[in-house]
C-alpha cells in the first residue's frame, strides 16, 4: 500500500509539473528552517528531485502563508507549526515561472518528529557546517537568513 501511495504522489508531481505548460501554476510556496540544539531538520520527498530540502509546501488558493506551513508541518512531520518566525519571502524559479517562498524558522524543543512515510523518503537533521550532497534550491539560502553559521557544506 505505501508502494502505492508513494507511485501516486510520483505520478501526481509530473502531472502537475506537466500541467504547468498549460495552466501557470500558483507560485506560492512555504518552507521552514526547523531548528533544534543547533542542528536543522533536511527531509528528500518521495516524489521530485531527489534533493534535501526544507519541509514545506504549496500554498492553497486563499490560504495564509503561515497557515499552510502549519498544515504541511502537520502533514509531513506532525510537527506543531505555531510560533513560527517569517525569516524573508524570496522569488525563485517554480515550475516554469517564478514564484514566491515565504521562508521561516521555527525552533523545536525536541528533535522527535515523526514524517510521513507516503511524503518523506527520508529525514536527517543537520549541522548546518556539515550538509549532505545534492542540496535543494534555496536550502543555503534560508540557513543563512535564518542565522545558522556554517550553511556551506558540498552541493
Amino acid at each position: 500500500m505505501l508502494r502505492l501511495r508513494r507511485a501516486a504522489y510520483r505520478v501526481a508531481y509530473r502531472l502537475l509539473w506537466l500541467a504547468a505548460f498549460v495552466v501557470p501554476p500558483r507560485g506560492r510556496g512555504v518552507k521552514a528552517v526547523l531548528v533544534h540544539d543547533s542542528r536543522v531538520l533536511l527531509v528528500r520527498h518521495t516524489y521530485g528531485p531527489d534533493r534535501w530540502e526544507l519541509p514545506g509546501g504549496g500554498v492553497r488558493r486563499g490560504e495564509d502563508p503561515a497557515a499552510a506551513l502549519r498544515r504541511e508541518l502537520e502533514e509531513e512531520l506532525a510537527v506543531d507549526g505555531a510560533g513560527a518566525v517569517a525569516l524573508a519571502v524570496l522569488t525563485g524559479p517554480g515550475r516554469l515561472r517564478h514564484h514566491r517562498m515565504h521562508l521561516y524558522r521555527l525552533d523545536l524543543p525536541s528533535a522527535a518528529v515523526s514524517s510521513d512515510p507516503v511524503e518523506i523518503a527520508d529525514a536527517r537533521w543537520c549541522e548546518p557546517g556539515s550538509l549532505p550532497r545534492r542540496l535543494g534550491f534555496m536550502v543555503r539560502e534560508a540557513l543563512a537568513l535564518a542565522d545558522l553559521a556554517g550553511s556551506g557544506g558540498t552541493s
